[in-house]
């Protein structure tokens, strides 16, 4: 038998490490199941924006009045948690799609379109005051007079 071949070696070794690193980072479903054990639903909601205006439409969006999660852990302790942010509607009506949802914390400049699975929000180790803003996107062209509304849940999970 031969021994084998370096380029083998090296290509088994290159796909363990990526086997490795994919394992290290859990996908967001998996961080916001946490144990199982401590979830809590903070937050069921429901996002309604009124029949946008012309000038929503020249702006390109319509925003939404700011939501604020308290997270506490029990007996003000430091727990690990994390809190999830998932999307319970299909689209907004009018056949417009839930990804035209965006959301960012007040401290993020970066607005993320919703889905409808979870979404990591924001996690900790001690109590947090999440504020979340909301907005839709708005195309003149595309979208449909009326107005749109979209289901929401957050949830929190111990780590």
């Amino acid at each position: 038998m031969s021994a084998p071949r370096p380029s083998l070696r090296i290509g088994v070794v290159a796909a363990t490490a990526v086997g490795i690193l994919l394992l290290a980072a859990p996908a967001p479903a998996q961080v916001c199941s946490g144990s199982g054990r401590y979830t809590v639903r903070l937050q069921p909601g429901l996002l309604v924006f009124p029949t946008p205006t012309p000038d929503d439409f020249a702006a390109g969006w319509i925003e939404h009045g700011p939501v604020v999660l308290n997270v506490r852990p029990r007996g003000n302790r430091n727990r690990r948690w994390v809190v999830c942010l998932r999307a319970d509607s299909p689209d907004m009506g009018n056949g417009k799609p839930i990804s035209d949802l965006q959301y960012r914390r007040s401290d993020q400049t970066v607005w993320t379109p919703m889905a409808p699975g979870d979404q990591l929000l924001a996690q900790g180790d001690r109590g947090s005051r999440i504020t979340l803003q909301f907005r839709i996107i708005l195309d003149e062209a595309t979208d449909p007079a009326g107005f749109y509304s979209a289901d929401y849940s957050a949830t929190a999970s111990r780590q």
